[in-house]
């Protein structure tokens, strides 16, 4: 698969995304840092990948469509740390193929996952 990780997420993902076989590109190590939200949506739409972040403002369907995506993963944790937010994201990744979260949006939860 094909991710875009916002500058947001823990950067030990990118490495385990990437160790998995995976295809990342990471805002943080982009010239782009400090992207706008729109920028990173025309990335992921560009780039036709799935968008990993926490930022809550891509769960709005008005201005970040997912539909139009191959995904939106938002990580909605209180105190998650670096290794257990990759854990999360990784255990996602490996108990759903790509085609079930496929222009929706997926919540992470520690304990659960809601995809709407």
């Amino acid at each position: 698969m094909k991710f875009v990780v916002d500058e947001n997420v823990s950067y030990g993902l990118v490495g385990r995304l990437r160790e998995l076989g995976h295809e990342v590109i990471s805002i943080s190590e982009s010239a782009e840092k400090g992207m706008s939200d729109e920028g990173v949506y025309a990335l992921v739409l560009r780039e036709q990948s799935v968008l990993i972040t926490r930022d809550y403002h891509f769960t709005n369907p008005i201005r970040f469509p997912t539909q139009k995506t191959k995904g939106i993963i938002c990580i909605r944790h209180g105190s998650l740390k670096s290794d257990e937010e990759t854990a999360v994201v990784a255990n996602f990744i490996s108990l759903y193929t790509p085609d079930k979260f496929q222009g929706k949006l997926v919540l992470l939860y520690k304990d659960s996952i809601r995809i709407r």
